[in-house]
């Protein structure tokens, strides 16, 4: 499916949604997006989405863009929490890129800049939203990965670093399709040692003034303003055999973003097949504390045994006790 629009195209009519000039907050999970989202906002120009993979997430494009697969994105879509909870209907059109325009028509924007945050995708938010500016948010690896594990992802951080794996990968690829001036790059680590700096900084190159509600995220969320941390905090909690696996996971990296990635040591056979078995036992830990030995084994009888009935009621319980934790 081709997207490109010429430049007369654009001018002589009035943007459609996806071509207004959006604000693109791209970041791994646990790298901090939602507190860099939630300080964006409070921007008297900007007005924050909320989280918004589910715009991207199975984007029918290209190869995929089949009846079958359209049909199963319009609906998809708008199951998802964070679009259930912003009141999102299954968007009409019958390509990708005209239920990408309803989608964002329906959010009614009082601002000049609509804020999306992603956790991937980005390659393909850079080719549907031509004018946008995209901000990368980095966090060291090493700290995604050990913070992943609570969530559930991974069951131990060697695993638990596939978050961030996905994000650097999404936007590696989204980088050919983004120019210069409409990216700017700021790591957690910089943000919270100097947030009026840092901020200042990505507010201008997105051509926007600096305000200073931008320096705390609001009154209406548990998140406080940021506060400076102890450099590479994930040496308190990981042992050095552990950082030296994770750190050659990182050799591919065709920059280190100023972390040091070293000494790095692949882990034997042996060793592999230990670190699957641990993140099996992980993750059914993980999901034994947070919904109960019941709960749990319904829902794998449901997925292996085809049960759709059992799964789908596991399934939705498990969304209950997760609302429950959400911050």
């Amino acid at each position: 499916m081709s997207t490109q629009l010429s430049t007369d195209d654009i001018e002589t009519r009035a943007p459609t949604p996806r071509e207004r000039p959006h604000i693109v907050l791209c970041g791994s999970l646990r790298a901090g997006t939602t507190m860099l989202r939630l300080m964006l906002g409070r921007h008297p120009l900007v007005e924050g989405l909320g989280e918004s993979d589910f715009l991207f997430d199975g984007a029918p494009i290209d190869n995929e863009a089949t009846p079958e697969r359209i049909e199963w994105f319009r609906h998809r879509s708008v199951d998802r929490r964070p679009a259930r909870c912003l009141g999102f209907r299954p968007p009409t059109g019958e390509r990708y890129v005209d239920m990408l325009n309803d989608l964002i028509a329906q959010h009614r924007i009082g601002r000049d800049h609509l804020l999306i945050t992603l956790h991937r995708h980005f390659d393909i938010a850079a080719r549907m939203l031509p004018n946008a500016f995209f901000i990368r948010l980095q966090r060291d690896p090493r700290d995604v990965a050990l913070s992943a594990v609570p969530m559930g992802w991974g069951g131990i951080p060697y695993f638990g670093l596939d978050v961030w794996m996905q994000a650097e990968r999404d936007w590696l690829r989204a980088k050919d399709h983004i120019p210069e001036e409409r990216r700017a790059f700021i790591r957690y680590e910089d943000l919270v040692r100097d947030p009026r700096g840092e901020l200042s900084r990505v507010l201008d190159a997105a051509g926007l003034p600096f305000d200073k509600a931008v320096l705390a995220p609001g009154d209406n969320t548990t998140y406080a303003a940021p506060k400076p941390r102890e450099h590479e905090a994930f040496r308190r909690k990981l042992s050095e055999r552990e950082i030296r696996e994770i750190n050659a996971r990182l050799a591919w990296l065709p920059e280190d973003y100023g972390y040091n990635l070293s000494p790095a040591e692949s882990p034997s056979a042996i060793r592999s097949l230990e670190l699957r078995a641990l993140k099996i036992a992980g993750i059914f830990k993980w999901r034994l504390d947070r919904y109960g030995l019941g709960l749990t084994l319904a829902d794998v009888a449901g997925r292996k045994l085809g049960l759709k009935g059992l799964e789908a009621k596991a399934r939705r319980e498990m969304r209950v006790i997760d609302a429950a934790h959400l911050k």
